[in-house]
């Protein structure tokens, strides 16, 4: 009976380290995903831009002037998005943790936008649609993406 109980706990525990978290986001509706009832939340093979983060960053700090503009703004900002079993951008862009400033939040948004070439999540090999999300610092007047 005690091996019967240990072996319960066990299997509970174990479970859902077998399953992948889809997760939905209230009020946000990915556009251009493959199947919208399953967008995953992924802790490995994420979808990942194909672009160099540095390339990214530099473009980021030259097209988003509000940063430069407002160098005593510091933050840390987090935006999230779908990308598709494509590997396009899916839509549902969303700010998940804001900077303190609304125009500073769509300029980012508008930004991601522009990055449209991805790899696509992917769930034992197979490419699924999946939530990324930028992590941001914001400090003098410069922007550094965290997720690198």
């Amino acid at each position: 009976m005690k091996n019967l109980f240990h072996l319960t706990i066990f299997f509970l525990l174990s479970l859902p380290s077998f399953g992948q978290m889809v997760m939905t986001v209230q009020g946000v509706t990915p556009e251009n995903v493959c199947n919208p009832n399953a967008v995953y939340f992924l802790m490995e093979g994420k979808a990942r831009p194909m672009e160099l983060m540095d390339s990214i960053q530099a473009r980021l700090n030259n097209q988003t002037p509000f940063a430069k503009e407002n160098p005593s703004l510091e933050s840390k900002v987090s935006i999230q998005f779908a990308v598709n079993c494509k590997g396009e951008i899916g839509g549902g862009f969303h700010v998940v943790t804001k900077s303190g400033n609304d125009t500073f939040d769509n300029e980012l948004i508008e930004f991601f936008k522009t990055i449209k070439k991805w790899n696509a999540g992917k769930i034992k090999k197979k490419t699924v649609d999946s939530w990324y999300m930028w992590r941001l610092e914001v400090k003098n007047g410069n922007i550094t993406i965290l997720n690198k």
